[in-house]
């Protein structure tokens, strides 16, 4: 099943991340301890070789016997996603969290 997407919902790396990849990656994108094999996001050493088309595979597929495979995440959603923990280890890329909102 395919997820809706459209200029009806706003699509977020962020949240995409915090939602299916947070639990074993962390919310930082370090990984946490307790999950064997992990990789830290944002090793920028470790992100450079890897391509954003073995990202993507490795996100719809998976990574056995640990990470397991969102083969439903649509085009528009795997790009975000990738283009999110990409991000994560090159700080300079990041955009600066919105201001809060005005009185």
């Amino acid at each position: 099943m395919q997820e809706p997407t459209g200029p009806e919902r706003e699509i977020s790396g962020a949240k995409i991340f915090a939602q299916n990849c947070a639990r074993c990656h962390g919310l930082d994108g370090k990984g946490l301890s307790e999950v064997a094999g992990v990789r830290d996001l944002t090793d920028p050493g470790f992100m450079s070789t890897i391509s954003d088309e073995r990202m993507r595979r490795s996100i719809r597929g998976g990574r056995p016997p640990t990470m397991p495979s969102f083969p439903h995440f649509s085009e528009p959603t795997l790009k975000v996603l990738v283009a999110y923990v990409r991000a994560l280890s090159q700080p300079e890329l990041q955009l600066p969290p919105p201001p809060p909102p005005g009185p």
